[in-house]
């Protein structure tokens, strides 16, 4: 098997699980309340360090995996954020369950850092979009194993749910196929030294893209079993059918936008992808009672995943537009940086459900995915006039 294969196919299973991990507990909100004796504020809080955690492990380990290579990083970041997990499902106190995730988020940051660099690097050029598809599509398989989970526990969650989180720690498994079937995608010795603000015009657009882009993702989903649940009366079963079949077209689109990322210019993508999330947000989340139905939300949801499927593009328009010896922080950087900023809005649409209700919270939610594809648009249709790098 080739070698870019291998990479491709680990470094897709170890994103999933991040992803899993990421998104586990938003199923399990009301027993965490009840056994850490927290409020909606604090779990979103509790969401958000997840995120905010993965800044500084972009940064960090986006350095280390420009300097001693990828490979170290990827199975440093995966073991390190599933151990995490595992920890996290016996958290004694309040105060141990979010240390556990705040660590949890920074060895996310360092895999996904090294996971996409690496996966991108070992293709071939012709293929680069296709691979970059390949591995974003594991967050649509990642969120959609957490339905599954779901599906599974759902008759004993309220006494199993230790377990359920515990089920996190699964991408233990996968360190010694990467130790042992994926190689390196830098040679030290050629790697000049980083001159990472020379790129600080593509950094900053790129922030502020993926920034808009983890806003308007967090604000829906970081928050939408509430939403079904509770605002929509969704019934559970429902629901879950509803984040399966959601999260596998999601996967699915990514493949399809990063195939013809390798065709057609990227940006027309995104912008096609933003149209997309517009036009389906009102359903997905609607503010009008004439639209709380489970099916209309089901058709809305399915098309705001769809619309999503630009995401592996983003990352990608920044890939091609520096040099090997500093992707991997700027990928890093960049990428984490926005999941915090939807990290920082899921804290604040949490406030604004805890003063006002949910039904304010579905208001916000719609403001805000509005606001941030705006953000999006604006800093793709500005992105730096580079010379592009296709090479290593």
């Amino acid at each position: 098997m080739k070698e870019y294969i291998h990479a491709t196919i680990s470094s897709t299973l170890s994103w999933a699980g991040n992803i899993y991990d990421l998104l586990l507990i938003t199923y399990v909100y009301s027993y965490l309340m009840i056994a850490f004796s927290l409020n909606y504020l604090d779990i979103s809080i509790l969401f958000a360090l997840g995120l905010i955690g993965r800044v500084a492990g972009g940064m960090i380990f986006g350095k280390y995996a420009d300097l001693m290579g990828r490979k170290p990083v990827m199975i440093i970041g995966t073991g390190g954020y599933a151990l995490f997990q595992g920890l996290m499902a016996f958290s004694p106190n309040a105060l141990l369950l979010f240390v556990f995730r705040g660590l949890e988020g920074l060895f996310m940051g360092a895999a996904w850092t090294a996971g996409m660099v690496l996966a991108y690097e070992k293709a071939p050029v012709s293929a680069r979009g296709f691979v970059t598809g390949i591995y974003q599509a594991g967050y649509g398989i990642g969120y959609a194993l957490t339905a599954v989970t779901y599906f599974i526990f759902l008759s004993s969650l309220a006494s199993d749910w230790r377990l359920f989180l515990l089920t996190g720690a699964f991408p233990l498994i996968l360190l010694p196929y990467i130790q042992l079937k994926v190689g390196e995608s830098i040679k030290k010795t050629e790697v000049e030294k980083p001159r990472y603000k020379d790129y600080l015009d593509v950094l900053i657009k790129a922030t502020l893209a993926m920034s808009g882009m983890f806003i308007a993702y967090f604000s829906v989903f970081g928050n939408y079993t509430t939403i079904a649940l509770y605002y929509a009366k969704m019934p559970p079963y429902f629901l879950a059918t509803l984040m399966l079949v959601a999260n596998m077209i999601l996967a699915g689109s990514f493949v399809l936008f990063g195939k013809l990322a390798d065709k057609i210019n990227k940006r027309k993508l995104i912008y096609a992808g933003v149209i997309g999330l517009l036009a389906s947000i009102p359903f997905s989340v609607p503010i009008f009672s004439f639209l709380i139905n489970p099916y209309i939300m089901f058709i809305g949801t399915v098309g705001f995943a769809f619309s999503t499927g630009f995401w592996p593009v983003m990352p990608l328009l920044l890939a091609d537009s520096v040099p090997i010896n500093v992707r991997g922080f700027l990928s890093g950087f960049a990428y984490n940086m926005g999941g915090l900023m939807g990290g920082i809005a899921n804290i604040i649409l949490g406030v604004i459900s805890s003063l006002y209700g949910i039904s304010a919270l579905a208001k916000f939610i719609d403001g805000f995915v509005i606001f941030s594809l705006i953000l999006v648009f604006v800093s793709v249709i500005t992105w730096p006039k580079r010379k592009i790098v296709v090479n290593n």
